[in-house]
């Protein structure tokens, strides 16, 4: 007979509107929410690497981020510099 797993729990808060998105997506795929976390937790593991992108509400990285608020403290500053075009 196979040994079977000794589990534990593991439980986090995330805000309603995510969990009922969360939760409607599962239900889509077939799935329950603990189920669809477990997946995502062993291929995580099994991979070394996580296949999603940390990106902002606008769709930024964090380095693209910073740099767009850079940029914007420039310009709001008189420190841009203004290029011209250039046709070849």
């Amino acid at each position: 007979m196979a040994k079977t797993a000794e589990m534990s729990n593991f439980t986090f808060k995330m805000d309603k509107t995510t969990r009922e998105q969360f939760s409607s997506l599962c239900n889509e795929l077939g799935l329950t929410m603990s189920a669809a976390a477990l997946a995502l937790i062993k291929q995580a593991v099994r991979n070394q690497s996580m296949s999603f992108s940390l990106r902002d509400e606008n769709g930024f990285t964090r380095e693209e981020a910073a740099e767009l608020m850079r940029r914007i403290h420039e310009v709001r500053n008189n420190e841009a510099v203004r290029h011209d075009l250039m046709e070849t």
